[in-house]
């Protein structure tokens, strides 16, 4: 089989190739993101090695572009005006879910699958990130809109946030446990720092968008700026340690709630489908089927407790909220998908610990593996199931 080393060559593959298996997806009543992933699926290592991981990695600017501007686009959907309805919703079901993913899974892997003590934690934290990327692609495919969709992409937002804080607080007790140290304030900090910094970068380059596109003059000059500082802000993020997913949510938050003319973000829509296609079909190339064979065990009891976690404690959240109950009923299951920040903070893992590194890496990548694929038939499930789907075609 033919294996491509060549950008242009890759690129035409990688657009032509995942446009048809989001088409063949649509036609068989599934969102076509779950097309592109699983195109990309096709073309990876694991089976045809048409896109090969060096291609995957020279191409990286492009996923980095696809989820800062899924970011931007979920901070300028966060309108205060909008959200004061869901608000508390939104800041209840977060907390809850996350707690009952880091819960369950935690106590699955401890007890059921009787991995060691620091695994299980690591796991736990990993458990509660909630993937926007896909997410927000099927709510814009379906055109859907109401207090489902709105508290959804609330929760998504505030969820890496409170993903990455608490994952700092596993690590610290993690980094205890091998080395028999106290935990001191600076180590419990850290987590919160790279929230706190993160959030001040957006609100920077936040300020600096509405300026920027206060001078624009038409609507391909407010495109240009919105895609210069979706890099920008990953690029700094990158560059300081912080979250990209994070300082571009804020930027999307911070000018939408200021600048005059909220619609200048759906010009986004005018590059965003090619960008979407790149993006999960190369996301699908980097998944890996060897690890999900292998460790098909570990990952199923993971990606279980998970579940229950997830759609209990977004019920819960919810109703202890007093959410719509088509909130209640549905929410959860539109955050199954997992990946970016997991990934991220699985690197920080391979890094402090080598250690546990190898076996924590191969259940991690078979769970996110299996969450890609279905992750966005969830979201689609509660937005049709609630009714706020406009577009089921």
């Amino acid at each position: 089989m033919l294996t491509v080393y060549s950008q242009p060559l890759g690129i035409a593959i990688v657009l032509l190739l995942g446009l048809a298996g989001g088409r063949l997806a649509r036609i068989i009543k599934m969102p076509m993101v779950v097309g592109y992933l699983i195109m990309g699926v096709l073309l990876s290592p694991s089976i045809l090695h048409i896109i090969p991981n060096q291609l995957n990695n020279e191409l990286e600017v492009v996923r980095v572009l696809g989820l800062g501007m899924i970011a931007l686009m979920i901070g300028s959907e966060l309108e205060i005006k909008k959200m004061k309805d869901v608000a508390r919703a939104v800041f209840t079901i977060t907390i809850v879910q996350i707690a009952g993913a880091f819960v369950f899974v935690f106590l699955a892997m401890y007890y059921l699958v009787k991995l060691p003590l620091p695994i299980s934690l690591l796991l736990g934290a990993l458990a509660t990130a909630t993937a926007p990327a896909a997410t927000v692609a099927v709510i814009k495919e379906y055109k859907a809109k109401g207090p489902l969709t709105r508290t959804l992409l609330g929760v998504v937002a505030l969820d890496d946030a409170a993903c990455i804080i608490l994952f700092g607080i596993v690590i610290a007790i993690v980094a205890m446990i091998f080395s028999g140290e106290a935990i001191t304030f600076q180590t419990m900090l850290e987590p919160f720092k790279e929230v706190f910094f993160s959030g001040l970068l957006g609100v920077i380059t936040g300020l600096l968008l509405v300026f920027s596109l206060r001078l624009s003059q038409n609507r391909q000059q407010s495109l240009v700026i919105l895609l210069a500082f979706t890099l920008l802000n990953s690029g700094a993020a990158y560059l300081f340690d912080l979250s990209p997913l994070l300082v571009n949510m804020v930027t999307g938050f911070v000018a939408v709630n200021i600048y005059e003319d909220s619609a200048v973000f759906q010009y986004l829509e005018d590059v965003e489908l090619p960008i979407f296609i790149m993006f999960f079909t190369l996301t699908g190339a980097t998944l890996h089927l060897e690890a999900l064979w292998n460790n098909w065990v570990p990952a199923a009891v993971s990606l279980v407790a998970r579940g229950v976690g997830k759609v209990g404690g977004a019920f819960l959240g919810a109703r202890l909220s007093g959410a719509e109950k088509t909130v209640q009923k549905y929410l959860g299951y539109a955050m199954f998908s997992k990946a970016g920040v997991t990934v991220g903070l699985l690197m920080i893992i391979q890094q402090r610990f080598p250690e546990i590194a190898v076996a924590m890496t191969a259940i991690v990548l078979a769970e996110i593996t299996v969450c890609e694929l279905i992750g966005p038939m969830g979201t689609r499930y509660a937005l049709i199931a609630s009714g706020e789907a406009r577009q089921q075609k």
